[in-house]
């Protein structure tokens, strides 16, 4: 390395700018530029140089940049409209949904409110057709019933004979429906409420709860549960009315049963009388009865108000028939004249007369008891004839309406009159033998419609009744 001399005193040289020259207009420039006023100018000129690209760039591909852009923005715009369309949608569907819960809530309600009615007239008419048969001995009214049942227009009958029989005297008979409560014409509560809010029941409706066609507790108690939805508790009601329906038809079925063999009962010894019972019931009322005898067809299922609506039906018309036979009952020859079991001398029909010797008609059947026995009504009615008549002697005849009638001959004495109304079982003479007759004896008849038939047909009928007790 060259150490610079001490005496070495020579000027440094000066470094010119760069010079341009350059002619213009005929004259001649210089311009000298200095180091720093390069650098800018070269830095201006780089700039200028990377600008150029990027502007012809952006002039090419502006049109391009702005039709993307406005093509995302639709975009975006389209998916949230679809959004909100979507969520109005659902916003309407959930609103349309609870409208119709409500509505199909308010439907149930109602519907639960009109079978509750329903059942409430149910068991009105129910108690009113208990209230009609169950107050009422069901088989046949005493025997000491005073009033004569009012004649009814009936054509004349044919009526077969048949062998003498005797029937001992009817006994009393316990009340067939002692073992039924009285159903209660209460409805259903439909109250959401409790069991402990519900009200205290007095002691004599608490008395008759067993009778009343109330549901089990269980489907009311959960009813009342306050954190059940309304449908699980509109539920539990129907469930509780769908109950205490079936428990009705059933309470009806067993109701009918007893109605149904009264009537049969009935129907019994009218038949072994010959006695058919429309000629004691109004005409709608046999027509009915009549329909009840003739029965077949297919097996269908019947719906439950259906069901109920036909057993009340039948029970109705059972109960409208025993009422009628029940009423004409008193008004019937189906008692014994004589106390006992008295001998038969003589029976209806065709015999050889005791005083001519030859085939004639007895028209009646004889009975011998001893002398002065009291004779009895065989059924209430009016006596058209008390005194001597003819063949008979001292005889009685009481017109008990419906074309029925009935004579006491060779009586010793006469206890009633003409016009009087007698009660069944009822004293009307004592046993003689006044008249054509060869010995004590009562001569007992029975006429329909004014033709002589066979009185052990009428007391075979009275056995009947008092044997089906």
């Amino acid at each position: 390395m060259r150490m610079p001399k001490a005496n070495d005193h020579r000027p440094r040289q000066k470094r010119l700018p760069f010079v341009v020259e350059f002619s213009l207009a005929a004259r001649r420039r210089r311009l000298e530029l200095s180091t720093p006023t390069l650098v800018v100018a070269g830095l201006v000129l780089l700039g200028a140089g990377l600008l150029a690209p990027c502007a012809a760039a952006y002039l090419a591909f502006r049109d391009d940049m702005l039709a993307e852009l406005v093509d995302r923005q639709t975009q975006m715009r389209y998916v949230y409209e679809d959004r909100l369309a979507a969520m109005r949608l659902r916003l309407d569907q959930a609103t349309s949904r609870q409208f119709l819960a409500q509505g199909d809530v308010e439907s149930k309600v109602q519907t639960l409110v009109a079978r509750q009615a329903k059942l409430e007239t149910r068991a009105a008419l129910v108690a009113r057709l208990v209230e009609g048969v169950a107050s009422k001995d069901v088989a046949s009214p005493p025997v000491t019933a005073q009033r004569r049942a009012p004649p009814v227009a009936a054509p004349a009958v044919g009526l077969p004979s048949g062998a003498s029989a005797y029937a001992p005297a009817p006994e009393e008979r316990p009340e067939p429906f002692a073992g039924f409560d009285k159903p209660q014409p209460e409805g259903l509560e439909l109250r959401l409420r409790r069991e402990e809010d519900a009200p205290a029941k007095p002691a004599a409706e608490r008395s008759g709860a067993s009778a009343q066609l109330s549901p089990p507790s269980e489907s009311p108690r959960l009813a009342a549960e306050a954190d059940l939805p309304m449908q699980s508790r509109l539920e539990h009601l129907e469930a509780s009315l769908n109950q205490a329906e079936r428990e009705q038809t059933q309470r009806l079925g067993r109701l009918v049963e007893p109605i149904r063999a009264a009537t049969a009962r009935l129907r019994r010894a009218f038949d072994v009388a010959g006695l058919p019972i429309e000629r004691f019931l109004p005409k709608g009322r046999a027509s009915k009865a009549q329909a009840e005898t003739f029965a077949g067809g297919p097996f269908v299922p019947a719906e439950r108000s259906d069901l109920f609506e036909r057993e009340l039906g039948a029970a109705e018309t059972a109960a409208t028939t025993l009422e009628g036979l029940r009423s004409a009952l008193p008004s019937v020859p189906l008692r014994k004249p004589l106390a006992g079991v008295p001998e038969t001398t003589s029976n209806f029909g065709y015999r050889t007369d005791p005083f001519f010797g030859r085939a004639a008609l007895h028209t009646g059947v004889d009975l011998r008891d001893d002398y002065g026995s009291p004779v009895r009504a065989t059924a209430g009615g009016v006596v058209v004839n008390a005194g001597p008549s003819g063949g008979y002697g001292q005889m009685v005849e009481i017109d008990h309406g419906s074309g029925l009638a009935t004579r006491y001959a060779h009586l010793s004495a006469i206890t009633v009159s003409v016009g009087q109304e007698v009660a069944p079982g009822e004293t009307v003479g004592r046993l003689g033998s006044t008249g054509r007759s060869t010995g004590p004896h009562l001569h007992y008849e029975v006429r329909v419609d004014g033709e002589p038939v066979d009185p052990s047909r009428f007391l075979r009928a009275a056995s009947t009744l008092a044997e089906s007790h």
